[in-house]
């Protein structure tokens, strides 16, 4: 209701819903009318340049919009009369809400939702510093109660990690979040607004006739009040491929192009138009929509503590102890007040950048394969490709096990899916050697296919 009466984009029409699971039904629902046309994932591969460029425009128009409502508390947005009396709320400007039925309440985000009681840290609030302070603070709650449980979770990425250093990291976290939670970088970007976070090719539909009109944007339910500076990204299905270099400076094939072999020069041209396509959108949000532009170019070093905390779903806390490995090592150079409040033991450094190359390995596979097979993080698959596609997820899994199985044991290559466990000396080489297989027997376009669990995008670099 809310984004409908704000958006130009339709959002679905809710019909009927409940939050009570001993409704007659027996659990909790929300029905919504369809939205018209199809989903982009149909026609995005045959549309050119021109066409893409036209919804890319539809689509910053939809951010520019959400931009500007701007919130008064992070959480979730509810109806007033929906939220139990227990919880705490905020009430939207007349501006924003004329007919006064809305509110901020707690995070309803996946991340906390079923396991956390009302008494823990999920809002709402209105300090950028309890906000960033909550995610710890629940997160060591957690670890204390459900010791057993957090380290199964720590060990589906490697049996080295421990509950205590997990702790031990969110504890350094506690101590700088107040820090950057008062640079003024950070303040800049830091207002309360709803984003669409997964915005790929079968969240968005279109027109049958003409696929640059976009009929509709769906998947809303993830949708939070939180810091602009954590919600501005690159849309999904707009993400860039590595090695991109932001700013104003145009995309171009290298120079060496024609002196490719075929397979590599359509994997460069690939990559080409990926970062063309989001160089387009990048340098509209820098000409319609400024504070996204700024807010995107943040330096993520000083971002990256606020989303780290939490354990992401592969276990690993490479990325939580890399972004404050990250800021201990440049903290003068990032021009933060006095000393890090934290250190790290040479020792401690040493097994991070040995697991960080365990970390790589895992997402740069996960992106290859996921490139190969044109689909993005959501793995949205048209109807009509269902049978085509387990049959490439078959295949592909086959080969991975078959190549890797060659340096390790069959319980070693499958444990966590890709993220291997007791991985050999070089676990670059057996990843290369994986690689290099896939990519002479699976060049295959038009298939759509979350192959392994998704991964939360962190950057690793020094």
């Amino acid at each position: 209701m809310f984004l409908r009466s704000h958006l130009s984009i339709r959002v679905p029409e809710v019909y009927a819903w409940s939050s009570d699971p001993t409704n007659p039904v027996g659990a909790e629902y929300t029905i919504m009318f369809n939205v018209r046309g199809i989903a982009l994932a149909e026609r995005w591969g045959t549309m050119n340049a021109l066409e893409r460029y036209k919804v890319i425009d539809e689509i910053v128009k939809m951010e520019t919009e959400l931009e500007s409502l701007k919130l008064p508390a992070y959480g979730s947005l509810f109806l007033r009369g929906s939220l139990p009396s227990e919880y705490s709320r905020y009430t939207l400007p007349s501006d924003l809400d004329p007919t006064g039925v809305f509110c901020v309440g707690p995070s309803c985000s996946r991340a906390v939702c079923h396991k956390t009681s009302i008494q823990s840290d999920v809002g709402p609030g209105t300090s950028i510093l309890d906000f960033a302070l909550s995610i710890p603070h629940r997160e060591l709650a957690r670890a204390a109660d459900h010791r057993d449980e957090v380290q199964r979770h720590l060990h589906q990425f490697s049996d080295s990690q421990s509950v205590d250093e997990y702790c031990d990291l969110l504890r350094k976290a506690v101590l700088v979040l107040p820090i950057l939670s008062r640079d003024p970088r950070v303040l800049e970007g830091a207002g309360s607004v709803i984003w669409h976070t997964d915005l790929h090719l079968g969240n968005i539909y279109v027109s049958s006739d003409d696929p640059t009109t976009i009929e509709g944007v769906i998947d809303w339910q993830t949708a939070q009040a939180a810091p602009l500076f954590i919600q501005a990204q690159f849309p999904e299905l707009l993400r860039p491929p590595k090695n991109y270099s932001a700013g104003t400076e145009i995309p171009t094939l290298p120079e060496d192009f024609e002196e490719l072999d075929p397979d590599h020069k359509e994997m460069v041209a690939e990559e080409q138009t990926l970062a063309a396509q989001s160089k387009y959108y990048e340098m509209s949000c820098l000409g319609y929509n400024k504070p996204i532009y700024d807010a995107m170019k943040l330096d993520r070093r000083l971002w990256e503590p606020f989303t780290c905390c939490q354990l992401f779903s592969n276990g690993s806390i490479v990325p939580l102890r890399n972004s404050l490995a990250r800021l201990f090592h440049d903290w003068k150079n990032m021009g933060l007040p006095g000393s890090c409040p934290f250190e790290f033991a040479e020792d401690d450094l040493q097994r991070h950048n040995e697991q960080v190359q365990h970390y790589q390995d895992t997402v740069y596979l996960w992106d290859f394969v996921k490139g190969q097979l044109r689909t993005d993080e959501s793995g949205w698959i048209p109807v009509g490709q269902w049978e085509s596609t387990k049959k490439m997820n078959n295949y592909l899994f086959d080969m991975y096990m078959k190549t890797l199985t060659e340096e390790m044991s069959p319980e070693a290559a499958q444990n966590g899916g890709l993220f291997l466990q007791n991985v050999p000396e070089r676990p670059s080489e057996v990843v290369r050697k994986a690689l290099m297989s896939i990519d002479v027997r699976c060049n295959v376009a038009g298939v759509y296919l979350q192959l392994f669990e998704g991964r939360e995008a962190i950057d690793l670099e020094a």
